[in-house]
C-alpha cells in the first residue's frame, strides 16, 4: 500500500483528486489538508509518515514553495509530487530544485497521475513524458532560474498586498531602504519595472494566490 498525503486549498479539487486516487489499486489517502500549515501540523502528529505528499503551489498561508521547503527541512526523505495548474519554467524548476520528486499539471489524465505516484514511490522521481527537453536542460544550468533569495521571496509575498514599503519593512524587521533594495534587486533579476509587475509575476507563478493579492 502506497500512503498519500494531500494539501490543496480548493475543497472540490481536493475531493476530486482523492476520489481519483481511490480508484487506483494499492493507494491510500492518509492525510487531507487544506493548506501547507495544516499539512505540516498533521505530519508532525502522524505516528507514521506517508510515502508521498501531493502539494498544490498556490495556497494561503504556506504556499507550495514554502511547504516543500519545510517538508524537506523536517523530513528530507519524504517524497513530494507537485500537482498544480501552473506549468511555467519558474514554477517547475523552482520546485524541482527545492527537492520535489515530480511535477504534474492538474489537467492530466488519471493514468498519468497514477504513473507519477508509482514512479516516485518505486524510483524516487517522476519525469513527465511531455516535459520540454529545453526545460530539463535549463534545470541543470546554474543561471537558468532567477536567483531569488528567501528574504526577497518573503518581500515579494508581502508586496502582493496593500502594505506600504514602510509597513513591509516593519513586518520584516528591516529598514525601508533595505526593503527598497529587495524591490530593486527583483526589478533587475526579473526585468520588471513596477510593483504591479512584481504582483503579476507572483500570481502568474503561484507564489501567491489571486485572492491573496486582491486582499
Amino acid at each position: 500500500m502506497i500512503h498519500i498525503a494531500i494539501a490543496d486549498d480548493h475543497p472540490v479539487t481536493r475531493r476530486g483528486i482523492i476520489d481519483t486516487i481511490a480508484l487506483f489499486d494499492g493507494f491510500s489517502i492518509d492525510i487531507e489538508a487544506d493548506n501547507g500549515e495544516d499539512l505540516i501540523a498533521q505530519l508532525m502528529q502522524a505516528t507514521t509518515l506517508p510515502d508521498i505528499c501531493i502539494l498544490d503551489i498556490s495556497m494561503p498561508g504556506l504556499n507550495g514553495y514554502e511547504t516543500l521547503k519545510e517538508i524537506k527541512r523536517r523530513w528530507p526523505d519524504l517524497k513530494v509530487l507537485i500537482f498544480s495548474m501552473y506549468n511555467n519554467e519558474f514554477s517547475v524548476m523552482k520546485m524541482l530544485k527545492e527537492g520535489a520528486s515530480g511535477y504534474l499539471q492538474k489537467n492530466c489524465p488519471p493514468r498519468q497521475l497514477q504513473r507519477a505516484l508509482a514512479d516516485i514511490y518505486y524510483n524516487g522521481l517522476y519525469n513527465a513524458e511531455h516535459a520540454a527537453p529545453q526545460l530539463i536542460r535549463l534545470l541543470h544550468q546554474k543561471d537558468a532560474l532567477p536567483d531569488i533569495t528567501d528574504r526577497e521571496m518573503e518581500f515579494l509575498h508581502l508586496c502582493c498586498s496593500e502594505l506600504t514599503y514602510k509597513e513591509i519593512a516593519g513586518i520584516m524587521h528591516l529598514s525601508t531602504r533595505t526593503v527598497e533594495g529587495y524591490r530593486d534587486a527583483l526589478f533587475n533579476k526579473l526585468n520588471i519595472k513596477t510593483r504591479t509587475g512584481l504582483v503579476m509575476y507572483a500570481v502568474r507563478n503561484g507564489i501567491v494566490s489571486y485572492k491573496d493579492s486582491s486582499s
